[in-house]
C-alpha cells in the first residue's frame, strides 16, 4: 500500500471516529432542542380548532396583547440586566485580584468563593429567604445600626436581584479568570516597564485581551438569570413575576398551553438574540487564532 493510501485510510478512519463522538450529543441536541422548539413554534402558529385558515399569529397577539404578560417580560429583562451588571462590577474585580495576587489570601478567597456553586438553587433561594427577610440577619444588623425603616429585601425584584447575584459570582469570576489567566504576563510586565500604571495597564492591556471572555459571560449570565425559574419562584413576589413563573401558572394552573408555549417560544426568541453574541465572539475569538 502506497504511503498516499495509508494517508487517506488514516484520514478516513478518523474522520469516522470524530462522526462517532460528535453524533450522541448532535442527535441529543436535535431530538430535545430543535424538534421541540419547532413542534412549539409550529403549535403556536396554527389556527384554532375548528377554523381552516393558515398559519396565524393571532396566539403572539393575544399573548403581548395581555398588559400582564408584557409587564413580566419587561420586569424579567429588567431583573436580567440589573443582576448583570452587579454580578459583573463584582466579579471582575475578584477576578483581578485572584488572577494577580499572591500569598496564601488569594489562595482562600479562591475557595470560598466557589462555596455556591456546590449548593443547589433550590436550598441558596430558602438560605436567602431566612438571611433577608424580616427579623432576618440583614434586618437585625439594620436595626442594631438605628435604621428602622427600610424596604423590604425579599419577594420582590431586590429578593430576586440578590439571590441570583449570589449564585451567579462564582460561575462569572471562573470564565473572567481563566480569561486572565491566558494573558501573558510578558505584557503586562513590558507594559509597567515602559510607565504605565495599574490603571493604564488594565485598560490598554487587560482589558482589551479579557474582552471576549467578558463578552461571553455577560451574555451567558443574561441567558441564565432570564430563563431561571427556582430563585424567581421562591423568592419573588406576586406581581409582576419573572417570565419562567408566568408560563408555569399558565400551563399548570390555568391550563392555557397555547399561550404557555408562546411565551416560551418569545422566551426563546429574546434568548437567542443574546446567544447570537455569544456564538459571535466565539467565531471571532477561533478566526484569531487561525
Amino acid at each position: 500500500m502506497t504511503d498516499a493510501r495509508k494517508g487517506s485510510a488514516s484520514a478516513r478512519k478518523e474522520g469516522a471516529l470524530g462522526l462517532a463522538l460528535v453524533l450522541p450529543p448532535l442527535l441529543v441536541l436535535i431530538f430535545l432542542i430543535v424538534v421541540p422548539a419547532i413542534t412549539a413554534i409550529i403549535e403556536t402558529l396554527s389556527p384554532p380548532a375548528g377554523t381552516t385558515t393558515g398559519l396565524t399569529f393571532n396566539t403572539y397577539a393575544q399573548v403581548l396583547g395581555a398588559r400582564i404578560v408584557r409587564s413580566d417580560i419587561i420586569f424579567s429583562v429588567d431583573i436580567a440586566l440589573i443582576s448583570v451588571a452587579v454580578v459583573f462590577c463584582l466579579s471582575y474585580p475578584l477576578a483581578l485580584y485572584l488572577r494577580f495576587a499572591q500569598g496564601r489570601l488569594p489562595a482562600l478567597f479562591a475557595v470560598l468563593f466557589t462555596i455556591p456553586l456546590f449548593v443547589p438553587v433550590v436550598i441558596a433561594s430558602f438560605a436567602m429567604i431566612t438571611f433577608l427577610v424580616n427579623h432576618g440577619l440583614i434586618s437585625t444588623m439594620l436595626y442594631r445600626l438605628g435604621i428602622a425603616r427600610f424596604p423590604s429585601l425579599v419577594y420582590n425584584a431586590t429578593g430576586i436581584v440578590l439571590t441570583q447575584v449570589w449564585a451567579s459570582i462564582p460561575f462569572a469570576v471562573l470564565i473572567l479568570g481563566a480569561g486572565l489567566q491566558s494573558i501573558d504576563d510578558a505584557l503586562i510586565d513590558g507594559a509597567r516597564d515602559v510607565g504605565a500604571g495599574p490603571l493604564r495597564t488594565f485598560v490598554s492591556i487587560i482589558l482589551p485581551l479579557n474582552a471576549i471572555p467578558t463578552m461571553i459571560t455577560l451574555t451567558l449570565l443574561f441567558i441564565s438569570i432570564f430563563g431561571s425559574f427556582t430563585i424567581p419562584y421562591l423568592v419573588g413576589g406576586n406581581a409582576p413575576q419573572m417570565l419562567g413563573v408566568t408560563m408555569t401558572n399558565y400551563l399548570t394552573q390555568y391550563f392555557r398551553r397555547t399561550e404557555a408555549v408562546t411565551m416560551a417560544v418569545i422566551a426563546f426568541i429574546i434568548a437567542a438574540a443574546v446567544g447570537a453574541i455569544y456564538v459571535t465572539s466565539v467565531s471571532r475569538r477561533e478566526r484569531n487564532l487561525l
